[in-house]
């Protein structure tokens, strides 16, 4: 092996065909752009899934518990039989209606959650994203006869409000008997409300239609009574929130409840990141194949220019195997080169993209900045697959050198 080697090295080095010379950095080049381009798509695609992850586990619990039926009134008795679960670490009830929201400054349609404080903030990240008063304030009395309510910040935009302002809420299912859905033409569907909080969690969708309401409040306004909608679930590890949430099935019956864990309760957005992911690996893995075409004919040229060598070096005793690895290793030593330059250029991008940010429009993309994530294993496997991919490159012409005949060789070498 150790032969092979030093000839491979002495051709790489060498300057007899300065078109060849050309060739062989071209090929590094390109197979350098190709991992870079492969790196940089899996550190955004794995930033996305990240950045989305983040922010819906922010908002949305890690497990989701909701009876079948349309009153969901023992919600206290299953809260209970949750914190005997393992892995389960808090529960909180909330309620979930549709509704119409108007301001000084617009009417735009609204989700109104309606909860606990003290028990969302066990199972939610959402107190922390309040940038303007608290999610506390939900449960302090009303004021004026306005109750309090915590808005998003594009909501509170197009409402035209902010802490302190007044808006009022209209439900267009209040005046329905939840028992009988029957009209109930005195009940109020209308109400003022008055602003103590915003609240930004950095995804449109939620921040443009999501409103907050204490969970008493809510089952008075929209006529619930004393039930409410589901139990919201923080497990200890969000990952395992799949294996938890069937203990909880199993537990509570499979048939009684519905038991949605983040994944599921989210299911289309993250389809579509990961079909998006692999379309993108796909298309930038084009490059790193190109690329190692052009290491495939710089080979070919060499087994050409090399014709004479190879011939001598067979007459001598040379194997087939050592002439073939002669090659590999030449291959391989460029894909090598253009996988390193390649890992340095992307580890430099992607350092500039986290250091200074892309903007983003939050109402196409969901949020506001390009979300750009350095994790080893993405620039191991970038690697890996760029150096399996030259390898297969390099093998047909490695072949063809080493299966050369030593009178064919000779015989081309002098006419």
């Amino acid at each position: 092996m150790k032969y092979e080697l030093t000839i491979a090295l002495r051709h790489l080095k060498a300057r007899k065909s300065r078109s060849l010379s050309v060739v062989t950095w071209l090929s590094v080049i390109g197979v350098a752009l190709g991992v870079c381009a492969l790196v940089g798509g899996f550190s955004i695609t794995t930033g996305f899934e990240q950045a989305f992850r983040e922010k819906v586990l922010g908002v949305t619990a890690h497990v989701f518990v909701r009876e079948y039926g349309i009153r969901f009134t023992e919600h206290a008795e299953v809260a209970e039989a949750l914190g005997a679960v393992d892995g389960v670490r808090a529960s909180s009830p909330m309620t979930f209606n549709e509704a119409m929201l108007s301001g000084k400054g617009g009417t735009a349609g609204a989700v109104v959650k309606g909860l606990i404080p003290d028990r969302a903030r066990q199972v939610l990240a959402v107190a922390d994203y309040v940038v303007d008063g608290s999610l506390d304030d939900l449960a302090e009395p009303a004021e004026g006869g306005a109750e309090p309510i915590v808005l998003g910040a594009e909501l509170a935009r197009v409402l035209g409000v902010g802490s302190g302002d007044l808006v009022s809420l209209v439900s267009p299912l209040r005046s329905l008997d939840p028992d009988q859905w029957n009209a109930q033409p005195d009940a109020p569907t209308t109400k003022p409300f008055r602003v103590v909080g915003v609240f930004e969690a950095g995804f449109h969708e939620y921040d443009a239609r999501l409103a907050y309401m204490y969970l008493p409040t809510a089952q008075a306004f929209f006529g619930a009574g004393d039930a409410v909608f589901g139990l919201e679930v923080a497990v200890d590890d969000p990952l395992l929130a799949g294996t938890v949430a069937d203990r909880i099935r199993s537990r509570l019956g499979e048939d009684a409840y519905s038991v949605l864990d983040w994944r599921r309760q989210n299911r289309n957005l993250f389809a579509s990141l990961t079909y998006q992911r692999i379309a993108i690996l796909v298309v930038l893995s084009v490059m790193v194949v190109l690329a190692s075409c052009n290491v495939a004919c710089m080979l070919i040229m060499l087994v050409l220019e090399r014709t004479r060598d190879i011939a001598i070096l067979k007459a001598m005793g040379a194997r087939d195997g050592s002439i073939l690895r002669v090659f590999v290793i030449e291959g391989m030593a460029i894909g090598a080169m253009g996988t390193a330059l390649g890992l340095v250029l992307a580890f430099v991008l992607c350092e500039g993209l986290l250091a200074n940010g892309i903007a983003l429009d939050p109402k196409v993309y969901g949020i506001a900045r390009l979300p750009v994530v350095f994790d080893p294993l993405d620039y191991l496997l970038a690697a890996l697959g760029a150096l399996v991919i030259t390898l297969v490159a390099t093998l047909f012409p490695a072949l063809r050198g080493a299966r050369l005949h030593p009178v064919d060789g000779l015989r081309e070498t002098h006419g």
